[in-house]
This record gives C-alpha cells, structure tokens and sequence, in this order.
C-alpha cells in the first residue's frame, strides 16, 4: 500500500538522509585524518630514527677516520723526528767523518795487503762517487742527504780498513748506533725484522751470517717496497727499468723514484745510493765466513765494524725513503 507523507514529512526526511549523509562524511574525514596523521607520524619517526642511524654512522666514520689520521700524523712525526734526530747527529760528526774518510783511504793505499781487494776497491768507488756527488751538489736539497752520504763513504773506508787491517781497532760507538729507535720511528716491522738479524747472530749458530745477511736484504727490499711502491713508481715512469724477469720496476727505479720526490734524482746521486746498497751486499760473503761456526774466523771488532756499515746503510736508504 502506497504510503503518502506530506511536503514537510518529506522536508524532514530530506534533511535526517542529509544529516546521515553528513555525519557519514564527517567521520570518514576524521579517519581520513586519522590515518594520514598516522602515516605522517610513522614517517616522520621513520626519518628520526634513519637520521639517527646516519648520525651515528657518521660519527663512528669521524671517528674512525680521526684516530686514523692522528695515527697517520704520530707515525708522521715519529718518522720526521728520527731523521732529525740522526740528520742532527751526522752534521754534527760531518767534519770527523770526513777526517776518518780521508784517514782510511790512506791507511788502504799503503797497505800492500792482497785480502779483500774487492772490497778495497768498491770503497775507493763509491769515495770517488761520492766527490763526484759532493761536486756536483747545487741545491739546498741536497744538504742533509750529502752529509749522510758522506758517512756512508766514511763508512765503507772503516770496514775496508778493519777487514784488511792485522789489528783493528774496536768501532768508538761499540754496539749502539741508534738504529733500532730509528727504525721504530719508521716502522715497528722494520724495527723486530732488524731485532731477529741481531738474534740470528749467535756465535753456535752456524747459519748465523746466512740469517743475518737474508734478513738484511729483507729490510732493504721492504723499505722499497713500502715507499716505492710498484704501482708508484711506474705511474711516475712507464718506461723506468724493469727486473730481470720484467716483473716490476727495478732497485734502480725504485731509488730513482725516491731520490725524485725529494728534488736530488742527479744521475751522480742515483749511483752513489746505487753503488752504497752494493757495496754492503758484497759484504755479505764476507760475513758469512766470519761468522761461520762457533769461533768465527774474524774477531769481535771486525765483526762489529761490518755489522755497523750494514746499520749505518739500512739507516741511510730508510733517510732516502722518508
């Protein structure tokens, strides 16, 4: 049956299915903001919480790359204070190297002696390179590095003069020469390789001078190779020398490199660092008789003259790394 309502009946009607409607809308647009207020404070604690992180990270990173950097300024300085320290000590004995140079070049040229004349001989090369060095010296640059390549000449004249000489004299510095604080300011590695060559240098060791000179030219490669990287040197060179069996640059090159990045790569230079390096490894047959079973056939003090030519040219090559 037909149900008829009046204008007002439908009137009312009207507005209760508009204020449904409304309060329908109303509440939808409540949850609406609800949600969005939701997601909006979800996303924001997300950003927080990812900043935190990043924060965080950043400030382990700070804090990583600042430890590493002081660690890398404190090597820095260990290092540059050891080369002061032992630049100090050779200007201040230049002129008493240089009279012990001339003093043992002389001692060698009025011995009649036949021992070791391959060992006198490379002396009088590298003195002649070094006067050759000394001539040529036209920079400031060159002053710190003369003065340690005039005690290497000086130092390669004593050992020549011990080893041919009936008695020698025992070295003034006796068994210090400093070389084990020096090293510790490059390298502790350098420093414990250098501590086991001494160890090795037991009297009932038979193997001694075979220890002793392999860990010596042990110390002479690393100290190349951790300053005059393979990489280094051929980046600044392409066509630098390579080894014999052409598998990275040369001891040549890599001392060149060196030698370079301090402003003294002259060609005299180079082959007096060249020539120093080879006069201590032809050292090395002679130490390996001396030491050789439980007596030796040297005594203590020409021993210890070439044991200090080996420290005094490891300190030498280390101050050309630096």
């Amino acid at each position: 049956m037909v149900r008829y309502m009046t204008p007002s009946q439908y009137q009312a009607m009207d507005r209760q299915q508009q204020n449904a409607q409304r309060e329908a809308i109303r509440r939808y647009n409540q949850e609406v903001d609800r949600v969005n207020r939701a997601n909006r404070a979800a996303a924001e604690k997300h950003v927080r919480d990812v900043n935190r992180e990043v924060d965080r990270v950043n400030q382990h990173n700070k804090r990583v790359v600042d430890d590493y950097n002081r660690r890398v300024r404190q090597h820095n300085q260990n290092a540059s204070a050891a080369l002061s320290k032992y630049n100090q000590a050779v200007r201040t004995h230049n002129a008493q190297v240089e009279r012990n140079r001339q003093r043992s070049l002389s001692a060698l040229r009025a011995m009649s002696t036949t021992r070791y004349v391959e060992v006198r001989d490379s002396t009088f090369d590298l003195s002649e390179r070094f006067d050759r060095v000394e001539r040529s010296a036209g920079s400031t640059a060159y002053a710190d590095l003369l003065a340690l390549s005039e005690r290497e000449a000086s130092n390669s004249a004593e050992v020549a003069e011990a080893l041919t000489a009936d008695e020698p004299k025992v070295p003034e510095n006796g068994q210090d020469t400093g070389i084990l604080e020096y090293l510790v300011g490059f390298s502790q590695e350098l420093c414990d390789r250098w501590r086991g060559a001494l160890y090795s240098l037991n009297p009932v060791n038979p193997d001694a001078g075979r220890h002793f000179c392999t860990s010596v030219r042990e110390i002479f490669t690393e100290i190349l190779d951790k300053w005059a990287d393979d990489e280094d040197v051929l980046e600044a060179d392409p066509n630098c020398e390579l080894t014999p069996n052409r598998t990275g640059p040369s001891r040549r090159a890599k001392i060149r490199y060196l030698l370079k990045r301090k402003g003294v790569d002259s060609p005299e230079m180079l082959g007096f660092v060249e020539k120093d390096i080879d006069d201590i490894l032809q050292l090395f047959h002679v130490f390996n008789e001396a030491t050789h079973g439980t007596a030796g056939k040297h005594g203590f003090s020409k021993l210890q003259s070439i044991r200090q030519r080996v420290e005094g040219g490891i300190m030498f090559l280390a101050a050309i790394a630096l």
